[in-house]
C-alpha cells in the first residue's frame, strides 16, 4: 500500500507545482503559502479531532521536550523547504524546480545517517544518487 501512497503523492505534487506556478504569477509566494497553510491547518485540525488523535497527540508532544524540539525543527525545515521550492518555481519553472528538487532522497539518507546513525545507503542507493546528481547537473547546465 505504501507504494500507492508514494506514487499518489508524486502525482499530486506534480500537479501542485504546475498549478502553483500559475498562481505565483498572480499573487505572491508568501500570501499563497499563508493561505494554503491556514486551510491545511483547519482541515487537519478537523481531521485530528474527528479521528480522536488530537488530545493524545498533544499530550504526547507536551510530555517530551525532545519530541517538542524535533517537532519545532521539522516545522521550521518544512516552512523553509516550501518557501524555497516556491521561490525556485517563480524564478525558473515548475518543471526545472521539480527536476532539481528530486535530489532530496539523497539528503534523506545523509541526514538519517548523520542524525540517527541509520545506514540506508547501499550500492543501489549510491548508484541512484549519483544518477540523480548527474541529472541535476545536466538540467542546470542546459537551462542556465
Amino acid at each position: 500500500m505504501w507504494i500507492i501512497f508514494a506514487l499518489s503523492a508524486s502525482v499530486l505534487w506534480g500537479l501542485s507545482y504546475v498549478l502553483f506556478e500559475q498562481i505565483y504569477r498572480k499573487i505572491s509566494v508568501v500570501t499563497s503559502l499563508a493561505i494554503v497553510c491556514f486551510i491545511m491547518m483547519v482541515v487537519m485540525l478537523i481531521a485530528s479531532c474527528f479521528t480522536g488523535v488530537l488530545k493524545p497527540d498533544l499530550a504526547t508532544l507536551g510530555s517530551s521536550r525532545k519530541l517538542m524540539w524535533l517537532f519545532a525543527g521539522g516545522t521550521a525545515t518544512a516552512i523553509f523547504a516550501d518557501l524555497f521550492i516556491a521561490l525556485s518555481i517563480t524564478n525558473k519553472s515548475a518543471t526545472l524546480a521539480g527536476l532539481v528538487e528530486i535530489s532530496y532522497p539523497i539528503f534523506i539518507a545523509l541526514f538519517a545517517y548523520l542524525l540517527y546513525k541509520e545506514h540506508q545507503i547501499n550500492l543501489g542507493t549510491l548508484a541512484g544518487g549519483l544518477l540523480i546528481f548527474t541529472g541535476v547537473a545536466l538540467v542546470y547546465y542546459f537551462n542556465k
